[in-house]
């Protein structure tokens, strides 16, 4: 059987996928990366060193504390050649797509090329007018979703870097010529992020 690891942002979600009877371990990262500051070196120590202040400043999370809930676990990441597979859990929302580049630029960054990396992201659901959460499924649900798992490449992983990098960048223009939409078969949602890009522009 193989060794696969799965990561969620969602807490809620991923009590769901608990349920389920897929297999396999698991990892949160409940981290918001809309909010905060962040910098193009995803994860580096530059990057952390900004976001211990903030929190600790604005949201009374001691630096310890937010080590052990999101640092850390970035670190068990640099190395995921013990897995046969890496599979990120996501929706269509911007917190969850900002998230969904974020990790795959950070599984770039460390890639193994022994291990697989694949992408469930819910959205479009066949039936449903309304985009879907994962939280809209039940956890029976959860296997189907993921028995239509995108299969992430090296020049998938290489495009999520990119696209954290001008998400990230403090040149405006770097951020809005972007083009997010590049892969729309394996990142359909990417688009999304332009939303939030153009909010990065002065009210006229």
């Amino acid at each position: 059987m193989d060794n696969i690891l799965h990561i969620f942002s969602d807490e809620n979600a991923l009590d769901l996928f608990k349920k389920s009877e897929i297999k396999g371990h698991i990892l949160l990262f409940k981290e918001a990366l809309t909010e905060g500051p962040i910098s193009e070196a995803i994860f580096s120590d530059d990057f952390w060193s900004k976001r211990y202040a903030y929190f600790e400043q604005y949201k009374g999370i001691p630096r310890l504390a937010y080590f052990d809930r999101t640092i850390k676990k970035m670190a068990f990441l640099e190395d995921v050649s013990t897995f046969d597979e890496v599979v990120i859990w996501g929706d269509f929302s911007i917190p969850s797509q900002v998230n969904i580049i974020a990790l795959c630029a950070h599984l770039y960054n460390y890639f193994c090329k022994n291990t697989r990396y694949s992408l469930v992201c819910s959205g479009k659901h066949k039936g449903r007018k309304e985009l879907q959460k994962l939280t809209n499924y039940t956890s029976k649900e959860f296997e189907i979703l993921y028995a239509y798992k995108a299969k992430l490449t090296l020049p998938n992983l290489r495009f999520t870097k990119a696209c954290w990098e001008a998400f990230a960048s403090k040149e405006l223009e770097k951020k809005l010529h972007f083009n997010f939409n590049c892969f729309p078969a394996k990142f359909q949602y990417l688009s999304a992020i332009n939303t939030k890009v153009s909010s990065f522009l002065p009210n006229k």
